[in-house]
């Protein structure tokens, strides 16, 4: 009796049994496995009119996640909402918000709504609450797991979520009043594009919550006066605080747990201890940034975890999707893998010569070097964020699979959602 796990076919010829050499075809397949589109009759959610939705995985299993739902609110109508929760550390705690945030948000908009809300109630008040919430009894459910709970199988179930992280990006939809609200907490961005004069201009809804954004330096500071050690940088990363390269998340107890909890953690169910600078937790928040705003009629939405934005602009994005759109109306898409090909970073293409391609920073793409080649805008993006007409790059960075690509690339998620016809 024999046994082969590796191959149906055995011989000697091994070359690229591993992992195939993936051409631009090939490369564009992989980022469209995941692909959905959702068009929509007129008034069936608002003026929404179109809804492109794409994941692109690097870790296994994937760390992203993405929902959608609808706030039934009663008198004051049936809202929508999206969301993009970037996870770290482990999926563990995505999923949760993947299954919990939009009920949360809907409880405390109801409780917004109702006649014994405060007098100061607003919005931006319910969604803070839903989200501080959450974060809230996740933290709470884990300590009181550690000290209570009746096996170390439950033990470790409950500590999952505080485990793992995540960033948690939400659009809210209001048909009746065209308003957007969009809560941010971590370094997902939405992006609007909205219809000008000249062409689709760039309108930010979110601020990147990370140890690079002067503001969240200056506010995690203010928090720890006495430490002036909490922002790093070094060659080949990303700017971090206190070890993480968010500043505001869900999970993540050992930057947030009292000292006690976390020795018995590491103690008692083999938890990791807290980083060296953690002297004076806590350290992250889930509390979310909210803006609004009102639609007039065309725009649309981009949401997308930081996979994306690592290698693309915000300008970028409402260039790259307001370009399609044109190209998609008048069905001038072109053919996968045409156009002249461009080297790494510009340039002419060696035809018979590997590109040297450094991935310890990250590389970032020109709207030159954008492709119209995709009937889906969240893959259109993905495409051009992995390299557009930049071919060794873009198949480069799609050949390789965990753990791998974590050098190249993130996780990705994108919704992309068109109001009245965008």
């Amino acid at each position: 009796m024999s046994f082969n796990t590796g191959s149906d076919s055995p011989s000697l010829d091994w070359k690229f049994k591993c992992m195939s050499v993936l051409d631009v075809k090939q490369a564009t397949d992989k980022i469209k496995t995941n692909e959905a589109s959702y068009k929509l009759q007129t008034g069936e959610i608002g003026a929404v009119s179109r809804i492109d939705t794409n994941q692109v995985p690097s870790n296994d299993p994937i760390e992203d996640y993405m929902a959608s739902g609808k706030i039934d609110l009663g008198e004051h109508g049936v809202w929508h909402a999206w969301a993009v929760y970037d996870g770290h550390g482990g999926q563990h705690t995505a999923i949760v918000l993947a299954h919990a945030l939009i009920p949360y948000v809907e409880r405390s908009l109801k409780a917004h709504f109702s006649s014994s809300s405060p007098p100061d109630s607003t919005i931006e008040n319910a969604l803070i609450s839903a989200f501080t919430t959450l974060a809230d009894e996740i933290s709470e459910d884990g300590l009181t797991a550690l000290y209570s709970a009746k096996s170390h199988a439950e033990v470790q179930a409950r500590l999952a979520a505080n485990y793992a992280g995540s960033c948690a990006l939400l659009a809210l939809y209001n048909p009746s009043e065209s308003m957007l609200y969009v809560a941010n907490t971590g370094d997902s961005r939405a992006v609007l594009g909205t219809p000008g004069e000249s062409g689709f201009e760039t309108v930010p809804l979110s601020l990147d919550h990370t140890a690079a954004s002067e503001s969240e330096v200056a506010r995690v500071n203010a928090l720890h006066p006495d430490q002036d050690n909490l922002i790093t940088k070094r060659d080949g990363d990303c700017a971090r605080y206190a070890g993480i390269a968010v500043t505001r998340a869900f999970g993540d107890a050992r930057w947030n747990w009292p000292k006690e909890a976390m020795i018995k953690w590491e103690k008692q169910f083999s938890g990791k201890p807290a980083p060296g600078v953690v002297t004076n937790p806590p350290y992250l928040v889930a509390t979310p940034e909210v803006k609004s705003h009102k639609l007039t009629g065309g725009e649309f939405l981009v949401l997308a975890s930081d996979g994306l934005w690592n290698h693309l602009s915000s300008e970028g994005a409402v260039e790259a999707v307001s370009k399609w759109i044109g190209a998609t109306k008048e069905g001038t898409l072109a053919e996968i893998g045409s156009g002249t090909a461009v080297a790494f970073g510009g340039g002419k293409v060696s035809a018979d010569h590997a590109e040297g391609i450094s991935f310890w920073e990250y590389w970032k793409v020109k709207p030159e070097w954008f492709v119209y080649e995709d009937d889906n805008a969240a893959t259109h993006l993905v495409k051009n964020a992995f390299g557009g007409l930049q071919r060794q790059l873009f198949t480069g960075v799609l050949t390789v699979d965990t753990p791998v690509s974590k050098t190249m690339r993130d996780d990705v998620t994108v919704q992309v959602v068109f109001f009245d016809g965008a």
